[in-house]
């Protein structure tokens, strides 16, 4: 049986960013504390999944910085009581630079958590500001340092591409500033702009901060390259790695194998069901083993997620999506030729595949709701 990724998403924000459109509430000590003792009772709920084996965890958020390092080593152990969690299990954890110091970072070592993926975003201070985040690109490669120290040796940068205010220059100096750092993972996200938030508001004030998208193509494939050339693999659209230091949480998205979701708003999928908790904290107080049944198209999901990996998906998969291999299946590969290689048995995206790939996804596979696939992964990923 294939080992279970768990998802812990952590509500809580001190602020919130300009961009965001992920489920979250403002910090405060009695509704975490709330939040945890709910946690714990839906760990102990799950009896049906008790001693099952899991490979990774993943705290995503909202923020999960905010937690202090004994309640993350708190949940680990609950974890580690219900689940047999694997003794090589990769253990991540989301942080914001803001929140961060050498002793809290080597108290979150000690707790357990052996992969930290911070929210940088960019290097430059101008666009940080804009952005809303807390910290500046001084803390942020501070933070690296103090990481490192502490005994982090799986560490991952997030950097977001066509912010406002972002130059071709300015996104240089952040990619040759995340290389400097020698980082073993770099996600590269693309800014979607979510109606009335308050970025939508900005860039409808001040549309010339925000790259075009020809602009914004023609970075993804210059930071692509780059990255490639200084040695790291493009393994999915928007994630790079050193050797051997793949998300294998996140592949678990991408190749639809089993997660199970805790927290408010966290997504799971077993089997042939998607499932999720209400996107409220209030409701998951109340009672945190509730959930809503979600669409699952396993054929469709199958082809539209393993085409964001580089490796792709087997041919026969696309033909059982796409209602079967024949001339109206060839007739679509041989328009689309430009963006998709077929070599042993399997499709794959190519870059430029990968920059336009929903539009090329929507002439393979028709899903219904494809929002609800990434639970772990930030909206504007692809």
């Amino acid at each position: 049986m294939i080992p279970l990724g768990l998802y812990v998403h952590v509500p809580f924000c001190r602020t919130r960013c300009r961009y965001c459109d992920f489920y979250r509430v403002g910090e405060n000590a009695a509704r975490q504390a709330l939040f945890l003792g709910a946690l714990r009772r839906e760990i102990a709920g799950l009896d049906e999944l008790a001693g099952r084996t899991a490979d990774t965890v993943f705290f995503g958020g909202g923020t999960p910085s905010l937690l202090a390092p004994d309640e993350i080593a708190g949940v680990l152990a609950l974890l580690g009581r219900r689940f047999a969690l694997a003794s090589d299990a990769e253990v991540t954890m989301e942080a914001n630079p803001s929140d961060l110091d050498p002793s809290r970072l080597a108290a979150y070592r000690a707790a357990g958590v052996n992969r930290l993926s911070l929210g940088v975003q960019s290097f430059g201070d101008r666009e940080l500001r804009l952005l809303g985040r807390r910290h500046d690109a001084a803390h942020a490669a501070r933070c690296v340092a103090w990481a490192r120290a502490a005994g982090f040796d799986n560490l991952s940068l997030d950097l977001m591409l066509a912010v406002a205010g972002q130059t071709r220059a300015s996104w240089r100096r952040t990619l040759e500033r995340a290389v400097e750092l020698a980082p073993d993972h770099l996600s590269l996200y693309l800014l979607e702009v979510h109606e009335r938030s308050e970025m939508d508001y900005l860039r409808r004030e001040r549309p010339g901060l925000f790259p075009g998208e020809e602009a914004q193509r023609r970075r993804y494939l210059e930071a692509a390259a780059s990255l490639t050339a200084a040695g790291y693999e493009q393994y999915e659209i928007s994630n790079f790695s050193r050797p051997g230091r793949r998300s294998r949480h996140n592949l678990k998205y991408w190749r639809c194998e089993p997660f199970l979701g805790l927290g408010p708003a966290a997504h799971s999928h077993l089997g042939t069901r998607r499932f999720r908790h209400p996107p409220d904290l209030q409701a998951y107080l109340a009672d945190p083993l509730a959930i809503e049944e979600l669409p699952c198209d396993p054929p469709a999901e199958r082809v539209f997620l393993g085409l964001r990996l580089a490796e792709g998906v087997p041919e026969e998969q696309v033909a059982v999506a796409s209602g079967g291999a024949g001339p109206d299946l060839e007739s679509r590969l041989r328009r689309l030729a430009p963006f998709v290689v077929r070599a042993g048995g399997r499709l794959r995206l190519t870059r430029e595949g990968f920059v336009v790939s929903n539009a090329i996804l929507s002439e393979l596979v028709e899903l219904a709701d494809l929002a609800d696939l990434e639970p772990g992964a930030s909206a504007a990923r692809g």
